[in-house]
This record gives C-alpha cells, structure tokens and sequence, in this order.
C-alpha cells in the first residue's frame, strides 16, 4: 500500500506541474508575444479538473478530506467508533457509485475537445478511476477500524 501512496502523490505532482507549464505558456503567450496559443486554455481547464481528482484520491487515503467531528467526538467511544465505520462504508458506497455513473458518461461521450483532437472521454475515465480509488481507501479505513479515524487528523 505504500507503493501506491508514493504513485498517487507523485501523478498529482506531475500534474500540477504540468498545469504550471501550460497555464505558464499561456500568459507567456498571452502577454509577452501578444498572440496566445489556442489549446492552452482548454488544456489547463482539463489539467485542474485532473488535479482535483487525482488530489481527491490523496486526501481519502490521508483521511484529510472536510468533515464535522462534533458530533462525533461527544459520543461515547465505542459508538464513535462505530459510527466512524458506518461512515467510511457509506462513503465507499457513495464513491463506488460516483465512479459507476462517470464509467457510464466516458463511455457514451463522443465529443472531442475543441482545439486537439483528443477524446473528452479520457477526463471522464480519469474521474472514475480516481473515485474508484477513493472508494477503496474509504473502504480499507472501515476494515481498518475507528482508530485510525479520530478526529483532528491524529490518525494520519
């Protein structure tokens, strides 16, 4: 699993970085040459939409994505516990799902992107196997226990 850990921080890496480069091109472009180059927009708008999910699958493996413990900390430990669980599993639920409906747009979208000629399919393919990604690491921290889920981060 820590293979994985390294992959996935090093693919949102690359692609940041390479959003730097584009978006960097673009204002060269833009505003030194006085003639911007065309596909750098729509390539930086897919490189933030990758970002964003490639990110995502960061954080659920962190356990830093946004949530309230309130609640949850005022609980009595063992239903704490349980209820950390419940919400891992449903998260995994969730996420499974969200991969399954982006599986289903990849495969029915036709469209190119206007500038290349590259599939917008491949942003939708991204998305659901980042999600799908999301959905395993929610579901390992439910195997895993409530321990590793306390609040604050302390379980990172």
């Amino acid at each position: 699993m820590k293979r994985f850990a390294k992959i996935d921080e090093l693919a949102m890496c690359l692609v940041l970085w390479a959003l730097f480069l584009v978006v960097g091109l673009q204002f060269f472009t833009r505003y030194v040459l006085n003639d911007s180059l065309g596909w750098t927009e729509e390539i930086a708008r897919m490189l933030l939409i990758v970002l964003t999910y490639v990110g995502a699958v960061v954080c659920a493996r962190k356990r830093s994505h946004i949530r309230v413990d309130l609640i949850i900390e005022m609980l009595p430990e063992k239903i704490s516990k349980t209820a950390l669980r419940g919400i891992d599993l449903m998260s995994a639920v969730f996420f499974l799902f969200l991969s399954w409906t982006a599986m289903q747009f990849a495969l029915v979208t036709r469209l190119r992107m206007s500038s290349i000629e590259i599939p917008k399919s491949i942003i939708f393919w991204i998305c659901a196997v980042s999600l799908l990604f999301m959905a395993v690491h929610y579901f390992l921290h439910a195997l895993k226990g409530a321990e590793a889920n306390s609040a604050f981060g302390k379980g990172i």
